[in-house]
């Protein structure tokens, strides 16, 4: 930001209940009666009866388009060609890539933008920048912009019904929040700003701790629960308030670098679960405490998070070939290995997977 603090915390406005998907359409009309949708196909299959039965009863002409499941420029351009004239907003329905490639739509087309999560998975419906990649799926560049969401619907009933292991990844992603935030902001001057944003951060991590267990309980049971509703507004609010108040002072450090490492990788394994691991890996780097690590690790297996790369579907030790390709992106001055407080190494991030692959 060219050393100017801009703040933009949260979203217009935020709304987080069970049963909402009901009441979308009414919301939604407050800001528009023509709207694109861009959605994937299960996230589009989980609510739509309900959220286009909304959108007919506030009398809100609509037309969707499933991505094609990278957000890349390529398909910007694909989807851009299908927004017709006339359209006033531009809304996702899904999760995190979907709303990244429908808000740098919005942004392209100078629209305003409503976030439709259908998991907890990631904090991308309260930021405001998109997260780019190629038409293969390796990290690309991030894209920040001066609006953030205009408005946040969550129906916590359809999150409950997603599959657990999404939001046992959100978890795994906000908890590498707090740990990131907390290097890239350890050389910075603490304004009030960061200092909003480092608490950000660590109110998500403590909710996390306290009802993240019961949270993954019940939602094995479809059960939108109190502790479920404590998890999704630390996943979604409290991860996208920490960069819109810290803003640069508090962004992705190593753990984000480490994902953007590892999707190069041939793997099968969720955002949120690959960050998990790269926030073990960012740890060692730091010279934390054992006993900080091991308390980690041991909140890892009680949820089901990865704590080594088999776990990820990733064979180690890493083939040659495939190795420098990984640590040339892990290290990317693109990337955001830059916002740790110190320089980190192709040789000290190599000692720090084999520590961790070592770890008991």
């Amino acid at each position: 930001m060219n050393g100017v603090h801009l703040v933009m915390g949260t979203p217009n406005a935020y709304m987080q209940e069970v049963g909402l998907i009901h009441a979308a359409g009414e919301w939604i009309a407050k800001w528009g009666k023509r709207i694109f949708i861009v959605t994937g196909a299960a996230s589009w299959e989980s609510v739509d009866k309900k959220l286009t039965a909304s959108l007919d009863r506030a009398d809100i002409v609509y037309e969707y388009a499933v991505y094609e499941g990278e957000c890349s420029y390529n398909e910007i351009e694909r989807l851009s060609a299908m927004v017709q004239e006339g359209t006033e907003l531009i809304v996702a329905v899904g999760a995190g890539k979907v709303t990244d490639i429908a808000k740098k739509l919005s942004h392209d087309l100078k629209l305003p933008f409503i976030a439709i999560p259908t998991l907890a998975a990631t904090c991308a419906a309260a930021t405001h920048l998109s997260v780019m990649y190629t038409d293969e799926g390796h990290y690309y560049d991030s894209q920040v912009f001066l609006n953030n969401t205009l408005l946040v619907l969550i129906d916590t009933d359809v999150v409950a019904k997603a599959p657990p292991r999404y939001l046992i990844a959100g978890i795994g992603s906000t908890l590498a929040t707090w740990y990131e935030a907390s290097a890239c902001s350890s050389d910075k001057r603490h304004n009030i700003p960061t200092i909003s944003g480092l608490q950000a951060a660590k109110l998500g991590y403590d909710t996390i701790m306290k009802y993240g267990v019961t949270a993954i309980e019940d939602a094995r049971q479809e059960n939108a629960s109190f502790a479920l509703q404590q998890v999704v507004d630390s996943i979604v609010l409290c991860g996208g308030m920490v960069s819109g108040l810290g803003e640069d002072n508090c962004r992705w450090a190593a753990a984000h670098a480490i994902y953007n490492g590892l999707i190069t990788l041939p793997q099968q394994a969720l955002h949120g679960e690959l960050v998990a691991y790269g926030t073990l890996v960012q740890l060692i780097l730091e010279q934390r405490q054992p006993a900080e690590i091991n308390e980690l690790l041991a909140f890892y297996k009680l949820i089901g998070l990865p704590v080594k790369l088999h776990q990820l579907g990733i064979d180690y030790p890493i083939e040659e070939a495939e190795k420098e390709h990984w640590m040339s992106a892990v290290l990317s001055a693109a990337g955001t290995i830059g916002n740790m407080p110190f320089e980190v190494t192709a040789e000290a991030l190599t000692m720090a997977v084999e520590q961790l692959e070592k770890w008991e």
